[in-house]
């Protein structure tokens, strides 16, 4: 696990798909006289593995991934029941055209679609748009079979000794693979990975569709990078602090052993909970804590290196100039402090010579509150545990000394600031 976490570095998340997609493509032929002896397991495995992403999604608060899955067994299946015929059809490769449209739009479409569960009301309408787009893929199949020949030429720029797909469609393609690329490395998501996994070998499939059987294996591949990002991610949820969902005092242990030599600590505390307990409740504290931890995972350049251990928040910048964290840090403690975070009614227990009438509704509170931070960069004579145990006593001990709200506290080793 240890490797697959090394793995979903953000370049590698872009490199390793590209560079199995393209040994794929190049050991195929070689591989086609296997592939063609168990063609029948071969064909009906992506159904199976495919298949096992929807159920691994299906009690998954976000259920993306399972929708994804969704539809590529639609496609799959399309691909399996009506692209089997030669594309010298004029009706199979209108068919072969609208799926090589549809598919990647609805691939990316999902990134923007919140579907909190999988079987929901979003599953129905799902289904229901793709049984109408392949209503209308068939309505137009009907009226424009005859002339889809000529038009395919002319308007679309088919060229069979490139590929079977049309030249513009290539160009579509490539370009909702790109873009799905970016955004895996911009932001660590698990939906922006998968989107980029299934488009680029969904593209390739279609590039390469004169290849005997390169459906099922590319499909094939496809499944196997879901189930096993899938099951990396259901190793990290092992690792997460129930109250905050972020990753806990596990996870940062083995983070700091992974640490390149530059890097900077960050160590957020709530200002005053002293205080914030003795005016509501402890359980205050506990709700503020989650609320600051819903503000500071909508970062998503820091959800990667985000935890939460011995009721503090830790950020770990990699590569990252102290004054470009700083900058950072100030605009978290700004956004931290112009939330109004919902606190928990008390619930009191009523009396026994109390009515129903007469015991009032406990109602929802929303205070402000405000954070300070320690901050400490790497020094190449100590170790990653020091420089965070320095990040953790600069703010303690500032914090002592200066009574001051939403400070900035740099360790001495880093040019002593206070901010």
């Amino acid at each position: 696990m240890l490797l697959l976490s090394r793995l979903h570095s953000p370049n590698t998340r872009f490199i390793l798909p590209l560079l199995i997609t393209a040994l794929m493509i190049i050991f195929h032929p070689f591989f086609t006289p296997f592939v063609v002896t168990y063609s029948q397991l071969w064909i009906n495995l992506p159904f199976i593995l495919l298949g096992a992403v929807v159920i691994l999604n299906y009690k998954q608060p976000q259920a993306q991934s399972g929708f994804i899955a969704i539809i590529m067994l639609v496609a799959y299946s399309v691909i399996l029941y009506w692209l089997q015929i030669s594309l010298v059809n004029t009706d199979t490769k209108l068919i072969f055209c609208l799926l090589a449209t549809l598919l990647p739009i609805n691939l990316f479409l999902l990134r923007f679609i919140h579907l909190p569960k999988l079987l929901s009301v979003g599953t129905g309408v799902l289904l229901l748009l793709l049984m109408i787009q392949c209503a209308i893929g068939a309505t137009i199949g009907y009226f424009y079979q005859q002339d889809f020949s000529n038009w395919q030429h002319i308007h679309l720029f088919t060229y069979h000794n490139i590929s079977s797909l049309p030249l513009l469609l290539i160009i579509f393609n490539l370009a909702v693979c790109c873009a799905a690329g970016a955004l895996a490395v911009k932001y660590h998501r698990r939906i922006d990975r998968h989107i980029f996994i299934c488009s680029l070998l969904t593209t390739t499939t279609f590039i390469f569709f004169h290849y005997q059987l390169i459906s099922s294996s590319a499909f094939i591949l496809c499944a196997l990078f879901l189930l096993i990002d899938l099951t990396y991610t259901h190793y990290q949820q092992s690792f997460r602090d129930p109250l905050t969902q972020l990753a806990d005092h596990r996870a940062l242990a083995q983070a700091l052993t992974q640490l390149p030599a530059n890097y900077t600590i960050a160590v957020f505390d709530i200002d005053n909970p002293t205080t914030i307990i003795n005016k509501h409740q402890s359980q205050a504290i506990n709700d503020i804590q989650g609320s600051i931890a819903a503000i500071l995972t909508e970062q998503t350049q820091l959800s990667p290196h985000l935890y939460f251990v011995a009721q503090q928040f830790i950020v770990i910048f990699e590569h990252k100039k102290i004054a470009y964290c700083q900058a950072i840090i100030e605009q978290l403690q700004q956004a931290i402090a112009s939330e109004k975070h919902t606190i928990a009614p008390i619930i009191i227990e009523p009396q026994p010579q109390q009515t129903a009438t007469t015991v009032k509704k406990p109602r929802k509170k929303a205070i402000k509150v405000s954070v300070s931070a320690g901050m400490c960069s790497a020094n190449t004579e100590q170790t990653t545990a020091a420089v965070l145990q320095q990040a953790i006593d600069v703010l303690q001990t500032a914090r002592q000394k200066n009574k001051k709200k939403q400070q900035i506290y740099i360790a001495e080793n880093n040019d002593d600031t206070l901010c």
